[in-house]
């Protein structure tokens, strides 16, 4: 595919995938909150994925059909939480 094709590709194709990492003191808030954020930015849930590190949790959410500016909509949402201790936010495109 030419460079300026890429530059054009629209930015909620299937092959998108943004990865949100949260820190936690509550998980089973983070497992109730995050299908309400993206019921509000119309997202999917591809993988969840939660676990213990030390005295708090990790949560890594894999979500599709959302645009790059909606993902960083729902990582500020999810980060405005009271039990949300940081909230990191990675853009993949996945080639097939």
């Amino acid at each position: 595919m030419p460079a300026a094709d890429l530059l054009n590709e629209p930015s909620t194709t299937p092959d998108r995938l943004h990865v949100l990492h949260i820190s936690t003191a509550c998980p089973s808030a983070c497992l109730e909150a995050a299908p309400a954020v993206l019921a509000r930015t119309g997202g999917q849930i591809r993988a969840f994925n939660l676990r213990p590190v030390g005295a708090r949790f990790e949560a890594v959410l894999r979500l599709t059909g959302l645009s790059d500016d909606a993902a960083e909509r729902a990582a500020e949402m999810i980060a405005a939480w009271p039990d949300a201790g940081s909230v990191k936010l990675e853009h993949q495109l996945v080639r097939r």
